[in-house]
């Protein structure tokens, strides 16, 4: 296998820590990083907030466009608020992309702690919203 994602549920803060550890090269390795959240996420049968913590993800430009969409997919099927922690230029590049092709969360946190706090904020602000 090419990469693998570490998952970790904070139980504490409510929230799912997805360290993926990943060269994203070929559709196939797109698919399988797909299937390693969707067979993770399954389990919860709610949407999460998620920080994905990307120091050791990385993405080849021929693939950016199909990651994009199952990014999206990712972010509309499994997450309600969700942040990238470390994620280099290329790959902040295709979250964006993303992002705005899907509707999609793009936020940053500069680390696991800020991203709990940005998630945080957002729930209170969804109560808010009603």
């Amino acid at each position: 296998m090419k990469g693998t994602i570490q998952f970790h549920y904070d139980i504490v803060n409510d929230v799912v820590v997805a360290v993926p550890r990943w060269k994203v090269e070929t559709p196939e390795d797109v698919l399988e990083w797909f299937r390693q959240y969707e067979t993770y996420m399954k389990f919860f049968r709610r949407k999460m907030d998620m920080i994905m913590v990307l120091d050791h993800f990385e993405l080849a430009p021929a693939v950016g466009v199909l990651w994009g969409e199952y990014r999206g997919r990712v972010l509309q099927t499994f997450t309600r608020h969700s942040y990238r922690v470390h994620a280099n230029n290329r790959v902040k590049l295709y979250v964006n992309t993303s992002g705005a092709r899907y509707n999609t969360a793009t936020q940053e946190a500069d680390s696991v702690d800020d991203a709990i706090l940005g998630i945080k904020a957002a729930r209170v602000t969804s109560l808010a919203a009603g």
